[in-house]
């Protein structure tokens, strides 16, 4: 990734993670590209935040969400600002039936169970970014493997699931790498011919 970088290619780093950790991990790996954290609710550019997600929608959904079962946050939800992160010990699928009706979105990393306003995404902050950088979307590859990445890379101009990601989100890919992890992203940058 730095030699994308390195080469004039802006890297934007697309996390369903909080700002303050997404912020120091692109900053550590020398990324100069816009920070998309929380699942595309939250954008940064040097040093400037702008909030796309309803925090609002997601707290309510939890509320009632607490009445039906347990769900324990993340411990990470104290810097966490427009969606809930719940600790993986909770079903995806349950928490989908015990929210309906209310208008969030309920998506996984693997690492998380996500509530967030209805309709955002990680595609919704890539597409804010490129308002930003003035470039299309178009422009953009986008690589990932959970399914909170599905609409980022099947949105983007290039979407690419390393081998390990989830079934819908190769299905979505337009390449799928044989590698995993981050040798799925190795893989992906020579498919894409950015090193």
């Amino acid at each position: 990734m730095r030699k994308v970088e390195d080469s004039g290619v802006p890297v934007m780093l697309a996390s369903g993670n909080v700002l303050p950790i997404a912020y120091a991990l692109s900053t550590y790996l020398g990324f100069r590209g816009p920070i998309i954290a929380e699942n595309g609710g939250i954008v940064c550019y040097e040093q400037r935040v702008c909030m796309l997600g309803d925090p609002r929608k997601a707290k309510a959904a939890y509320a009632h969400l607490l009445t039906k079962m347990d769900a324990p946050r993340l411990f990470t939800d104290k810097w966490r600002v427009t969606e809930i992160g719940l600790r993986p010990v909770v079903k995806v699928e349950a928490v989908r039936r015990a929210l309906r009706g209310f208008d969030v979105d309920v998506q996984t990393s693997g690492y998380a169970v996500h509530i967030m306003s209805k309709g955002m995404n990680k595609f919704v902050g890539v597409k804010r970014a490129c308002e930003i950088l003035g470039t299309s979307v178009q422009e953009v590859a986008a690589i990932g493997d959970s399914d909170n990445d599905l609409k980022m890379i099947r949105q983007c101009g290039f979407g690419v699931a390393v081998g390990n990601a989830y079934a819908g989100t190769k299905k979505a890919a337009s390449h799928v790498t044989k590698r995993k992890n981050g040798e799925g992203v190795v893989e992906a940058l020579e498919w894409l011919r950015l090193i």
